[in-house]
């Protein structure tokens, strides 16, 4: 089923519920009303215990340059460094209300 697509950074959250503060895109040709969307070659930024993130599923059928898109179905993780890193899962919490994706 076709969920909201993502675009603002702050709309991921980390595993302690910590918002992304920053993302890292090669997308700045297809935008939505509240931004660039994001694809699957994003990387996230958070504060706090977590520092970086990825996506590890995405949408299959809408492509960005070729790329796919991100969007509230999709499924991330955000690494705590330490001595062995620690995955946490990364979720859409924000979409954009006008564009849907799957």
């Amino acid at each position: 089923m076709a969920g909201g697509v993502h675009t603002i950074p702050a709309g991921v959250q980390d595993g302690t519920a910590i918002p992304a503060v920053a993302k890292v895109s090669a997308n700045t040709r297809v935008m939505a009303q509240t931004g660039p969307l994001s694809i699957a070659t994003d990387v996230l930024t958070f504060p706090g215990p977590s520092t970086v993130g990825n996506w590890l599923a995405s949408n299959q059928r809408t492509l960005v340059n070729g790329v796919p898109t991100i969007a509230q179905s999709s499924v991330g993780q955000a690494i705590v460094p330490g001595p062995p890193p620690v995955p946490s899962p990364a979720v859409v919490t924000t979409a954009d209300p006008r564009v849907k994706a799957m």
